[in-house]
């Protein structure tokens, strides 16, 4: 008998970015599948058949269906509370890192943390098989999950949505999100509840909710002619960096935008 997967687990979502092998996504949705996640996004996908995938999928053909196509990492995570990026590269300590079983406890605190558990939503980023994610990708994650390897550091596509995948469904057992098959447990294993801390607490807001927040920071800096001499693009990474690392909730961004507001109202009508 199958574990049954409570839709909590369900709240994530694998963004794939610009995948190059239409089998690799075929065999992330089979991994998907087989550990109760079934929210695909494929982000600009070098060249896309889907037979091939489908034939690299037994069983896990609904979640290809189903799976979402966007022109931008932006567009993929817009309505996502909080988002991950797999990387095999240390980036030089700018976010988080958390390996698998960290990152899929810290993911499933944030999906059971809200007034509403389940409510929340977060992301997982891929990158393409030859490159990894780039900044422009990075630029959207709260943090980095990173998959330690022996020399070779390497891996398919779909083995590290295998190995993310498991890490969450393991955590989710762990804190009875799982229903295991009847009997087990009984002997030799005991089955936790949510962990401590993961109660009604206010939620990051969605990615997408902190675009017109950055728009207003930007425009104050320039206002304030801060912009001069510093590169805007810079500027602008490193403030959205820290916003993410915030985990701001809507009503701190609402909070946030309206002093913006009033400075600039302010700069503007000097006296």
């Amino acid at each position: 008998m199958a574990d049954t997967v409570d839709t909590r687990l369900r709240s994530v979502r694998f963004v794939l970015v610009s995948p190059l092998q239409s089998g690799n996504v075929g065999g992330v949705a089979r991994a998907m599948k087989n550990m109760g996640v079934d929210d695909l996004a494929v982000v600009a996908p070098r060249a896309l058949d889907m037979e091939r995938a489908r034939w690299m999928a037994p069983g896990a053909t609904q979640v290809l269906d189903q799976a979402r196509y966007c022109a931008t990492v932006a567009e993929a995570v817009a309505d996502c509370n909080k988002v991950y990026a797999t990387t095999a590269r240390d980036r030089h300590n700018r976010w988080p890192a958390f390996e698998p079983s960290g990152f899929a406890a810290d993911a499933l605190s944030v999906i059971e943390g809200g007034i509403e558990p389940g409510a929340a939503r977060i992301a997982v980023l891929f990158g393409p098989e030859d490159t990894g994610l780039g900044n422009d990708a990075l630029v959207h994650a709260h943090a980095l999950i990173h998959i330690p390897t022996d020399v070779h550091a390497s891996l398919n596509l779909a083995q590290a949505a295998l190995l993310v995948g498991n890490a969450l469904f393991t955590e989710a057992r762990a804190r009875g999100l799982v229903a295991r098959p009847a009997g087990e447990g009984k002997r030799g294993g005991r089955q936790r509840g949510p962990a401590p801390g993961a109660s009604a607490s206010a939620v990051p807001a969605p990615v997408g909710a902190l675009e017109p927040l950055v728009v207003e920071w930007m425009e104050s800096l320039e206002l304030g002619t801060y912009l001069r001499g510093h590169e805007p693009i810079l500027v602008e990474g490193t403030v959205r960096r820290m916003l993410q690392r915030a985990d701001l909730d809507q009503q701190e961004i609402a909070v946030l935008r309206g002093m913006f507001r009033k400075m600039r109202w302010k700069m503007e009508n000097p006296g």
